[in-house]
């Protein structure tokens, strides 16, 4: 976020689709990204229901923009936005925009905006629609940006009252609980972004997941940064916190935890058990290719995916050493096995080749080479 603190934003309110109270949030919030040196709202002022954007427009310098109702029901603020949006575009005076709406009608702008290389923030409410949300670089549900409302100070009628403390009043919406399609988002993300020893930067696991999911904000599961969510999730993921030389500045590295019951795995396995399964890879009719053999992959076919796990996940492979590896599940395609350059080097992974594969336990495999 640091090197966007100079970025110039300019903010497009449409009246229509959010409350006056509040605005100070937003303006906040955009202030983490850059700096807003454009702020209009659009709406027909001459409306009772905008009556109390008044002292708002006042204290935050917004440049309120009227646009009368021509036809009844139709909006007329969202033509007027977009027109103003394309000339600032075009003018070339902001590396960015920030779009406050709920309204999908918006979602053409922001694709547009975002092809001309600028960065486009939206901030709207949780109906907002997936399309609008997905076409901005990062979006905000002003639910998470309300804030704690100060607790009105009580007179004292005499000394000797006793007066029960009431608990301040917050107009903040509960947070969501992580779902599991979340925590699989965060597992992809530090998968994506790891070193060979498996730990990933979380300012790298921030910018991919915002890249994959631009609504994703640690506040909607009510926490105030990213680092505090990985931290409440010990039993999926390892935490490092590290500093440099130069710089008392904490550095948080992750990692994600495999779970899989402790069993030693012995050099061999002479037998398979009861349970499991051996078989060859890929299956007859298949084969390993030369883009296989350049990403490091095995592809696992749909006959074969019932030893394998039914989602996303990493798992453990043995070759003649023992490996983290990750195992993609693709409900439509076939599944891939990714060993990891080491591993495939070992392995001996090269086109047309073919491997027997020996499911051990739940998720730790063994693969053998077969020699021609």
């Amino acid at each position: 976020m640091a090197q966007q603190k100079d970025l110039k934003i300019a903010i497009l309110i449409d009246a229509d689709n959010v409350s006056s109270k509040k605005i100070e949030e937003i303006i906040n919030e955009v202030n983490r990204y850059g700096i807003p040196t454009i702020k209009r709202i659009y709406g027909d002022w001459t409306r009772p229901y905008v009556e109390n954007w008044k002292s708002s427009l006042l204290t935050h310098a917004i440049t309120p923009i009227q646009q009368y109702s021509y036809t009844q029901g139709k909006n007329s603020t969202d033509s007027a936005m977009i027109i103003d949006a394309m000339d600032i575009l075009h003018s070339d005076r902001v590396d960015g925009f920030c779009i406050v709406s709920s309204d999908s009608d918006f979602t053409r702008l922001a694709t547009r905006l975002r092809e001309s290389g600028k960065l486009v923030i939206g901030i709207g409410e949780r109906k907002t629609p997936k399309p609008f949300i997905a076409s901005c670089d990062k979006f905000i549900y002003v639910e998470i940006l309300e804030k704690i409302v100060p607790e009105k100070k009580v007179e004292k009628k005499a000394a000797n009252t006793n007066h029960t403390a009431k608990a301040p009043v917050t107009e903040e919406t509960p947070p969501n609980l992580l779902d599991e399609d979340t925590l699989l988002l965060l597992k992809d993300a530090v998968d994506d972004t790891a070193d060979e020893s498996g730990w990933a930067f979380l300012g790298e696991i921030g910018s991919l997941i915002i890249k994959r999911k631009p609504d994703f904000d640690a506040r909607n599961y009510g926490f105030e940064k990213i680092s505090h969510l990985f931290k409440s999730r010990k039993e999926d993921f390892e935490i490092d916190e590290r500093t440099t030389e130069k710089s008392k500045i904490k550095l948080y590295y992750i990692r994600n935890i495999i779970n899989r019951p402790p069993h030693p795995v012995s050099s061999t396995v002479k037998s398979v058990p009861e349970k499991n399964e051996s078989v060859i890879v890929p299956s007859p009719g298949n084969k390993i290719t030369a883009d296989d053999v350049k990403k490091n992959q095995i592809r696992i076919t749909k006959d074969l995916k019932a030893l394998f796990p039914t989602k996303t996940r990493k798992v453990k492979v043995v070759i003649k050493n023992e490996y983290e590896c990750r195992f993609s599940f693709r409900e439509n395609r076939s599944h891939v096995l990714s060993l990891g350059k080491q591993a495939a080097v070992e392995l001996g992974l090269s086109e047309g080749a073919s491997f027997q594969l020996t499911k051990v336990d739940e998720f730790l495999y063994r693969i053998e080479k077969i020699r021609p």
